[in-house]
Protein backbone atom coordinates (compact mmCIF):
# COMPACT_ATOMS: atom_id res chain seq x y z
CA UNK A 1 0.00 0.00 0.00
CA UNK A 2 2.76 2.09 0.32
CA UNK A 3 3.03 4.95 -2.06
CA UNK A 4 -0.57 4.37 -3.67
CA UNK A 5 -3.24 6.89 -3.83
CA UNK A 6 -5.95 4.52 -2.72
CA UNK A 7 -8.84 5.19 -0.02
CA UNK A 8 -10.39 2.30 1.63
CA UNK A 9 -13.72 2.78 3.80
CA UNK A 10 -14.26 0.45 6.83
CA UNK A 11 -17.90 0.02 8.55
CA UNK A 12 -19.25 -2.01 11.18
CA UNK A 13 -22.19 -4.01 10.77
CA UNK A 14 -25.60 -2.11 11.27
CA UNK A 15 -27.42 -4.94 13.26
CA UNK A 16 -25.55 -6.64 16.04
CA UNK A 17 -27.62 -9.92 18.02
CA UNK A 18 -27.39 -9.72 21.74
CA UNK A 19 -28.07 -7.05 24.34
CA UNK A 20 -27.33 -3.77 24.28
CA UNK A 21 -25.31 -1.31 26.77
CA UNK A 22 -27.27 1.77 25.48
CA UNK A 23 -26.63 4.70 24.75
CA UNK A 24 -27.38 6.40 27.89
CA UNK A 25 -25.27 4.52 30.59
CA UNK A 26 -22.28 6.31 31.07
CA UNK A 27 -19.03 5.05 29.77
CA UNK A 28 -15.66 5.87 30.37
CA UNK A 29 -12.40 5.46 28.62
CA UNK A 30 -9.02 5.70 30.91
CA UNK A 31 -6.10 6.65 28.87
CA UNK A 32 -2.37 7.01 29.90
CA UNK A 33 0.67 8.60 27.36
CA UNK A 34 1.19 5.00 26.37
CA UNK A 35 -2.20 5.06 24.74
CA UNK A 36 -1.56 4.76 20.94
CA UNK A 37 -2.55 3.16 17.97
CA UNK A 38 -5.90 1.27 17.80
CA UNK A 39 -6.65 1.94 21.55
CA UNK A 40 -6.28 5.59 20.18
CA UNK A 41 -8.94 4.89 17.56
CA UNK A 42 -11.10 3.32 19.63
CA UNK A 43 -11.33 6.54 22.33
CA UNK A 44 -11.28 8.88 19.26
CA UNK A 45 -13.92 7.76 18.12
CA UNK A 46 -15.86 7.20 21.25
CA UNK A 47 -14.83 11.13 22.18
CA UNK A 48 -16.47 12.63 18.51
CA UNK A 49 -18.97 10.17 19.07
CA UNK A 50 -20.07 12.08 22.35
CA UNK A 51 -20.21 8.35 23.85
CA UNK A 52 -17.73 8.76 26.21
CA UNK A 53 -16.19 10.46 28.95
CA UNK A 54 -11.81 10.68 28.72
CA UNK A 55 -10.25 10.21 31.56
CA UNK A 56 -6.53 10.12 31.67
CA UNK A 57 -3.38 11.91 30.13
CA UNK A 58 -3.13 12.88 26.32
CA UNK A 59 -2.52 9.65 24.27
CA UNK A 60 0.58 8.98 22.44
CA UNK A 61 -0.51 9.91 19.30
CA UNK A 62 0.06 7.14 16.66
CA UNK A 63 -2.58 7.17 13.72
CA UNK A 64 -1.13 6.19 10.85
CA UNK A 65 -0.36 2.74 10.28
CA UNK A 66 2.05 1.42 8.55
CA UNK A 67 5.75 -0.78 8.43
CA UNK A 68 8.63 -1.59 8.36
CA UNK A 69 10.84 -1.46 4.83
CA UNK A 70 14.18 -3.07 4.42
CA UNK A 71 16.57 -0.26 2.67
CA UNK A 72 19.70 -2.48 3.15
CA UNK A 73 20.61 -6.20 4.59
CA UNK A 74 21.16 -4.15 7.79
CA UNK A 75 18.95 -1.20 7.70
CA UNK A 76 14.98 -0.72 7.71
CA UNK A 77 13.08 2.40 8.63
CA UNK A 78 9.56 2.35 9.65
CA UNK A 79 6.90 3.96 6.95
CA UNK A 80 3.70 5.03 7.60
CA UNK A 81 1.45 3.78 4.36
CA UNK A 82 -2.01 4.35 5.49
CA UNK A 83 -4.32 7.67 7.51
CA UNK A 84 -6.80 7.17 9.54
CA UNK A 85 -9.76 9.80 8.95
CA UNK A 86 -12.60 9.90 11.30
CA UNK A 87 -16.07 11.09 9.14
CA UNK A 88 -17.02 13.24 11.94
CA UNK A 89 -13.25 15.56 12.57
CA UNK A 90 -12.16 14.74 8.86
CA UNK A 91 -9.21 14.35 10.59
CA UNK A 92 -6.98 12.08 13.07
CA UNK A 93 -5.03 12.08 16.63
CA UNK A 94 -1.60 11.67 14.74
CA UNK A 95 1.18 13.60 16.52
CA UNK A 96 -1.13 15.40 19.00
CA UNK A 97 -2.97 12.44 20.62
CA UNK A 98 -6.23 12.37 22.02
CA UNK A 99 -6.92 15.28 24.76
CA UNK A 100 -9.30 14.08 27.56
CA UNK A 101 -12.35 15.37 29.14
CA UNK A 102 -10.79 14.97 32.44
CA UNK A 103 -7.18 15.95 32.64
CA UNK A 104 -5.49 13.69 35.80
CA UNK A 105 -2.33 11.34 35.84
CA UNK A 106 -2.47 8.05 34.46
CA UNK A 107 -2.24 6.12 37.79
CA UNK A 108 -5.14 8.19 39.23
CA UNK A 109 -7.55 7.71 36.37
CA UNK A 110 -9.55 5.21 37.29
CA UNK A 111 -10.44 7.02 40.81
CA UNK A 112 -11.46 10.77 39.08
CA UNK A 113 -13.63 8.33 36.38
CA UNK A 114 -15.36 6.99 39.55
CA UNK A 115 -15.59 10.46 41.12
CA UNK A 116 -17.18 11.46 37.89
CA UNK A 117 -19.63 8.85 37.37
CA UNK A 118 -20.59 8.95 41.29
CA UNK A 119 -21.02 13.17 40.84
CA UNK A 120 -22.98 12.14 37.42
CA UNK A 121 -25.33 10.02 39.35
CA UNK A 122 -25.96 12.06 42.44
CA UNK A 123 -27.19 15.34 39.65
CA UNK A 124 -29.71 12.95 38.26
CA UNK A 125 -31.15 11.14 41.32
CA UNK A 126 -34.94 11.94 42.59
CA UNK A 127 -34.46 9.86 45.87
CA UNK A 128 -33.23 11.06 48.68
CA UNK A 129 -32.08 8.26 50.52
CA UNK A 130 -30.42 7.42 47.43
CA UNK A 131 -28.65 10.87 47.17
CA UNK A 132 -27.58 10.48 50.67
CA UNK A 133 -25.68 7.38 49.83
CA UNK A 134 -24.10 8.64 46.65
CA UNK A 135 -22.72 12.17 48.71
CA UNK A 136 -21.51 9.65 51.48
CA UNK A 137 -19.69 8.05 48.76
CA UNK A 138 -18.80 11.16 47.14
CA UNK A 139 -17.02 12.52 50.36
CA UNK A 140 -15.22 8.58 50.99
CA UNK A 141 -13.46 8.77 47.61
CA UNK A 142 -12.72 12.45 47.82
CA UNK A 143 -10.97 11.79 51.64
CA UNK A 144 -9.47 8.47 49.83
CA UNK A 145 -7.72 10.19 47.12
CA UNK A 146 -6.78 13.69 49.02
CA UNK A 147 -9.28 16.06 47.02
CA UNK A 148 -11.43 18.60 48.24
CA UNK A 149 -14.39 18.01 46.11
CA UNK A 150 -17.78 17.45 47.18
Amino acid sequence: MCGSNSRREFFTTAEVEGRRYGKDKPLFVLTSARTFSAAEEFTYNLKNLNRATIVGETSGGGAHPGGVRRITDHFGIWLPDGRAINPITKTNWEGTGIEPHIKVAAAGALQAAHLDALKKLRATAADPRHRDQLDAAIAALDKATGGSDK
